[in-house]
């Protein structure tokens, strides 16, 4: 952090030689807050010294956005006991943040802002969520109904709700390697693990060999079939990815058109995401465990004895 402080000096003094003083002024506050940034990211949870870097941003400040500043000091204030919720319902954290941003937000810019990552992460990092009219009546009326955030994150909303275990499976199509069409609906009478990822994911392609296993695993059991649906929109890139791999069970894409349904429908909004799909078409987990799951088996046996 030496150096970046001896950067950060440099800086200031050629800043200094800048006549417009709005411009001037500017520069230095996204200078000064870079080096604040730098300092949160290394400084330590719970000490004096976060609270003291914690203490030197301006909530309201518009252009502290550049640096996330304003993001920093509302998450600071969110108990870390509400870290528990990350990959369950998010209700509750997603809440608290709202209440914060309420009590602490009064620029426009800073609390659009605020709104638009509250939402992301409450919606795009939970599941299972018990009743997520809790969070998005609250969030509506403060935001506005007819609001861009609001707009934005309805269709999550939806697909929360339109994907609860039990529901009919909403429909959607996709092409095998030949191009040949196929449908969800075609697929009845087995249980279905849906593994949804592309080339260009890191994360997904780790699962690869997991999944690999795990059909190795449930070769033998005529309940269950295991299909991968590649999100690229470079074809041949996936083509490429199966003629190296080789993979053991189905291989299918969607095109544009396709992925937008697929997408919509089951609000997914990051890869890799997995389906388990009854072997009567009604939904078994819309945001499943990943192959990489110690206990995959007995969480997909468990929904093949229920069938």
């Amino acid at each position: 952090l030496g150096d970046v402080y001896k950067r950060q000096a440099s800086l200031q003094k050629a800043l200094k030689k800048i006549k417009d003083k709005d411009l001037r002024d500017y520069l230095t506050k996204l200078t000064d807050d870079q080096i604040l940034n730098y300092s949160i990211r290394l400084a330590e949870n719970g000490t004096p010294e976060m609270e003291k870097l914690m203490n030197q941003i301006t909530v309201n400040d518009w252009r502290s956005l550049y640096c996330y500043l304003p993001e920093w000091a509302i998450s600071s204030k969110v108990p870390e006991a509400l870290d528990s919720c990350y990959g369950h319902d998010m209700t509750e954290y997603g809440l608290y943040k709202l209440k914060l941003i309420k009590e602490n937000v009064t620029d426009p810019d800073v609390r659009a802002a605020l709104l638009d990552n509250c939402a992301k992460v409450t919606l795009n990092y939970g599941k299972n969520y018990a009743d997520i009219d809790r969070f998005w009546i609250p969030f509506q009326e403060y935001a506005g109904s007819d609001s861009p955030v609001v707009a934005k994150y309805a269709p999550k909303v939806k697909a929360i709700k339109t994907t609860k275990k039990g529901m009919p499976a909403k429909d959607f199509a996709f092409l095998d390697v030949e191009g040949k069409e196929h449908k969800l609906s075609d697929m009845k009478g087995r249980v279905l693990y849906i593994d949804c990822w592309a080339t260009w994911c890191g994360p997904c392609c780790a699962e690869i060999p997991h999944l690999e296993k795990r059909v190795a695993e449930f070769k033998s059991n005529d309940k269950v079939e295991f299909i991968s649906i590649s999100l690229d929109t470079d074809v041949d890139a996936w083509l490429r990815k199966l003629a190296k791999d080789k993979p053991e069970w189905a291989q299918y894409r969607v095109d544009e058109e396709q992925h937008r349904v697929l997408s919509t429908a089951y609000g997914i909004s990051g890869i890799p995401r997995f389906l388990v799909i009854n072997a009567d078409g009604t939904i078994a987990d819309g945001d499943a465990f990943r192959p990489s799951d110690e206990n995959f088996n007995q969480l997909l046996n468990d929904i093949i004895a229920r069938q």
